[in-house]
């Protein structure tokens, strides 16, 4: 007898002003089943969930529980029939509670006074469940990113979700944290939870789905098992190439002279760092996310500086101690949360690429290295293949790939020799992903210095020419282009013979 499903969605249509977004998408997912939607940035796949979540309205189908037709006209509807969304950004209050959180807009009261007690006890019995160990009277703040997935995931059981919809919920995770998030979705799994999983990470796509299914251009390419879903015909079927031909080649010449040298260098989170960045290369650095790898990054645009040590730009000795020192010393930035700490949203495409420019001219009333008119940053822009009706739209409303594109093209702009990535294709798609990748190996074989700071390993192995590897805020070893995630890992966790550098057996 076959199950009914616990969500049935079908003949799913929506149009905005100009787009067909979904084209009689029919979905379902069984009690206690991940099913996995995978496609690229506009396939569908947020309208679909924003459908079901009772945010939009779709303009054709029907969407069944258990069986029963519902209609949801707002999201209370939604959550109140035990469907909860935790989407890539997190919707917590990061100056409140975990328990206050939990309890968000379902406080519990007790003659018109707040019971923090009662909503402390619940929240721990909710966490315990799921086998976190969190305070649940700590902030958000103070937590990492991925215990703040895991107290949303609290709010969606203290709803009773039977249906849980995680959009990218390892994207900000490293691969410790990952594989911690992934067992407690397989929890939530044999708890009958049924869980639809929207991720551009393909190898836990393949690792934890049940069935996956793909969408293109608003249509429903196939749904298939996961046997018969290899991670190659999942890529062919998003956007019709291989996995292989998503990394660029090895660079065809040796790097060239050493654009910024680090001996000694050392603050409050890290010690003893020594490594050089030459032309014409890309420098990967892995490690778990407590082992400075962003402190590194900090260190190197001034955010938080070196404090003791030497650092050498093109030769010279140079003290980075803000942001705009590095800045005008021809050091980029792109932050690893692009829309907190690398754009103004509200802003124009065409503004955001001129941003840094038009802060230093204020800053030093003059026109600044490599200065260029509005025009010229069209055409970068364009050159770029950042995709906009116009570029004098809000930024905001691009995808995640075209707005990475427009903060490198603000880079560029200032003729910047060196390049910081901090995680470069969080969250998009993977035919972004290989633009970026492109993009970057373009930058690299121009004289430029990259060093790209990341959490996928796979990403770091497919486009660095050199790894390092970090474990609690010093350098553990470094690596060769090609070397292995077990390498990489064996390094992460301080297995390594630190006098030979070697990877301990």
């Amino acid at each position: 007898m076959t199950a009914i499903p616990a969500l049935s969605m079908t003949g799913i249509s929506k149009a905005f002003p100009g787009v067909r977004a979904l084209d009689g998408v029919d979905f379902d997912c069984l009690p206690g089943e991940v099913h996995a939607i995978c496609g690229e940035n506009g396939a569908g796949k947020s309208t679909l969930m924003k459908i079901l979540g009772g945010s939009y309205r779709p303009d054709a189908g029907s969407i069944h529980l258990a069986g029963k037709a519902v209609h949801f006209t707002h999201p209370r509807q939604a959550a109140e029939a035990g469907i909860a969304i935790i989407h890539q950004e997190l919707s917590l209050l990061p100056h409140r509670s975990v328990a206050e959180n939990i309890f968000m807009g379902r406080e519990i009261a007790r003659r018109g006074i707040l019971d923090k007690a009662a909503m402390r006890e619940r929240s721990a019995a909710l966490l315990r469940r799921i086998g976190a160990q969190v305070d649940p009277e700590v902030l958000v703040s103070s937590l990492s990113i991925a215990l703040q997935q895991i107290v949303e995931i609290a709010k969606a059981l203290l709803l009773d979700a039977r249906i849980l919809v995680m959009d990218e919920p390892t994207a900000a995770l490293d691969e410790r944290d990952s594989r911690t998030l992934l067992a407690l979705v397989e929890g939530l799994r044999r708890e009958g939870v049924s869980i639809v999983y929207i991720s551009h990470r393909m190898p836990e796509v393949t690792a934890i789905a049940d069935r996956i299914t793909i969408l293109k251009d608003g249509r429903k390419i196939w749904t298939r098992p996961r046997d018969a879903a290899p991670i190659n015909e999942i890529v062919r079927a998003m956007v019709g190439r291989d996995v292989k031909d998503f990394y660029p080649a090895s660079p065809v010449y040796a790097p060239g002279g050493v654009l910024l040298a680090i001996e000694g260098g050392a603050n409050a989170g890290l010690r003893d760092i020594a490594f050089d960045v030459r032309a014409g290369e890309i420098i990967g650095v892995a490690g778990l996310e407590d082992s400075g790898k962003g402190a590194l990054a900090q260190a190197l645009v001034g955010d938080v500086p070196f404090t003791r040590g030497r650092v050498a730009l093109r030769g010279e000795p140079i003290a980075l101690r803000t942001p705009r020192q590095a800045t005008a010393a021809g050091i980029g930035y792109l932050p690893g949360d692009r829309k907190r700490e690398g754009l103004a949203l509200r802003q124009s495409v065409r503004d955001n690429a001129l941003l840094t420019l038009r802060s230093m001219a204020r800053l030093f009333a003059r026109p600044q290295r490599g200065a260029l008119a509005p025009d010229v940053i069209d055409e970068r822009l364009r050159m770029m293949d950042v995709r906009a009706a116009d570029f004098g739209q809000e930024i905001g409303t691009l995808s995640g790939g075209n707005q990475q594109k427009a903060i490198i093209v603000r880079w560029l702009a200032r003729a910047s020799d060196i390049l910081v990535f901090v995680e470069p294709t969080r969250g998009i798609d993977i035919a972004a992903k290989a633009a970026i990748y492109e993009t970057m190996r373009r930058l690299a074989d121009s004289g430029r210095g990259i060093v790209v700071i990341s959490s996928d390993m796979p990403e770091l192995i497919g486009i660095a020419d050199r790894i390092l590897v970090m474990h609690q805020g010093r350098l553990s070893g470094e690596l060769p282009r090609g070397a292995s995630e077990e390498d990489i890992m064996h390094l992460a966790l301080g297995l390594a013979d630190a006098a030979r550098g070697e990877v301990n057996p």
